[in-house]
């Protein structure tokens, strides 16, 4: 009989960019313990935004509400149990991670030593401070992640994000690109102005239709606008708005999963995105990125990759990471013209194509 491998659960972030830009890390992971087997403990969205990629031997998938057939939070301690690890790595920052895996009777936790959970882990990895601050520095999270895979033992050396296209997510795109009439060998660009859960992030819906007919009708490029489940709505009715042949909604698919968002931005000669998960999806892919920057700032979640153009406004009230304007005018994207967007695209289309 062969020896037992060594497993370790990795806690994966909640959130599609935070998962995005944890990559790194589990690419560390993956070469610093090349022997041992990983086990990815996450939400079924993560699981499928990391499908292609080889980071994870197993994965246990769960979901914070009551859902049929996955476990609650509470319930992981049982799929924990039987998963048989033997040390669980903590890329998320809540007590309840920790505490699950310590019900779960697993010997080696390893996470950062915040939020009054210091005590639960037997590995407790310092949060980066500021000499005499009170607070930690902002840092990147590409970064902050990392920093955890180099306490145990491996190399930060490679900082890129990094996804995968399957040949089953590539086909929904293609199929997308048939049922809109978008022609393969046209230049595409894909606008995403949606945010999960912040509305300040929004840029507006009239400068995103203006930009779309600029982009078709100046360029004569494809212009996609993303959209998720909830905004399936808006995009189609913008697109019906700016009525012209070139550019079209994703919301046109019956089912708008993320893999097709993954084969949608791949499929990309350039996106323009506020800050939120299909940016770091895109950022991952290699495609030309323009970000758009209002209540946050690009310092947290800096990226490695193919340099992305970061448009904001010098304002003294940003940032402030608010869901909703405290001032009540959303000037941050309010205020980013779609000129400085234009401009700063075609610059982006330009090297895109050359290369």
């Amino acid at each position: 009989m062969g020896q037992k491998k060594y497993r370790i659960g990795v806690f994966m972030p909640t959130w599609v960019g935070d998962a995005v830009m944890a990559t790194p890390t589990l690419r560390a992971l993956r070469t610093g313990f090349a022997d041992a087997n990983l086990i990815g403990v996450m939400r079924p969205v993560i699981r499928d935004l990391l499908t292609g990629t080889a980071y994870f031997d197993e994965s246990v998938a769960f979901s914070k509400q009551r859902t049929a057939g996955l476990p609650s939070r509470w319930g992981l301690v049982g799929e924990l149990r039987r998963a048989k690890l033997d040390a669980m790595v903590l890329l998320t920052n809540s007590m309840w991670t920790a505490a699950v895996s310590k019900m779960a009777g697993i010997g080696r936790l390893v996470g950062y030593d915040r939020d009054a959970r210091g005590w639960l882990l037997t590995d407790k990895v310092a949060m980066p401070q500021l000499a005499g601050a009170k607070q930690p520095p902002l840092m990147p999270a590409i970064d902050y992640y990392l920093k955890i895979a180099v306490h145990i033992g491996c190399s930060a050396s490679d900082r890129r994000v990094q996804l995968a296209v399957t040949a089953a997510e590539a086909s929904l795109g293609e199929s997308l690109w048939q049922q809109v009439g978008f022609d393969a060998e046209r230049p595409t660009v894909v606008i995403n102005s949606n945010s999960a859960t912040e509305p300040a992030r929004l840029w507006p819906a009239e400068k995103v239709k203006a930009l779309a007919y600029q982009i078709a009708d100046q360029q004569s490029m494809q212009v996609l606008l993303h959209c998720g489940p909830a905004e399936r709505e808006l995009a189609n009715a913008l697109v019906a708005e700016v009525n012209h042949p070139l550019v079209a909604s994703m919301g046109m698919a019956q089912q708008l999963p993320i893999g097709l968002t993954k084969a949608v931005l791949a499929k990309a000669d350039a996106v323009v995105s506020t800050d939120s998960g299909p940016r770091h999806i895109a950022v991952a892919l290699n495609r030309s990125v323009i970000s758009l920057f209002g209540p946050t700032s690009p310092a947290g979640t800096l990226t490695y990759n193919v340099p992305e153009t970061m448009l904001s406004m010098q304002l003294n009230c940003r940032p402030c990471y608010a869901k909703s304007c405290p001032l009540q005018h959303g000037d941050c994207m309010q205020k980013i013209e779609v000129a400085q967007v234009y401009q700063a695209l075609c610059a982006a289309v330009r090297v895109a194509l050359a290369a």
